[in-house]
């Protein structure tokens, strides 16, 4: 039971978040503190990898500032996108094992499958924790 709670907490794939991105409404798993940011979509071979139909992730910061990301370990392509509020102020295409930072401004950051459509605005819905 211990090792599950521990799980829960670091997994960046237990919380999930319906997101508005340009109008068009998207599932994407929730970052939202150090553990989770941490690891993202590190060793993964999955941009869905629980199966509920996310096309990426958020890390939900707790303000504006400028926000830094690598590929360590990262074996997809992402399409990583700083947003402000609710406007996006940024975004780079990132190569899988690429350890070049790439930063921007925000006080959240989007991680897309590249073939989503770079979005302007992102209005995060409610969180639901996954069981």
């Amino acid at each position: 039971m211990a090792v599950w709670i521990a799980l829960l907490l670091i997994s960046p794939f237990a919380l999930v978040a319906t997101a508005q991105l340009d109008g068009g409404t998207y599932q994407l798993y929730v970052a939202d503190h150090a553990a989770r940011w941490t690891v993202g979509y590190m060793n993964v071979t999955s941009y869905d990898p629980r199966g509920v139909g996310a096309v990426g992730m958020a890390f939900l910061f707790p303000r504006n500032a400028t926000w830094c990301f690598w590929m360590k370990n990262t074996y997809l392509p992402l399409k990583i996108v700083w947003v402000s509020g609710t406007e996006t102020t940024g975004w780079v295409y990132a190569e899988p094992l690429d350890v070049t930072p790439r930063c921007g401004y925000g006080d959240k950051v989007v991680e897309l499958r590249p073939d989503i459509p770079t979005p302007r605005v992102v209005i995060l819905g409610e969180q639901r924790l996954l069981h």
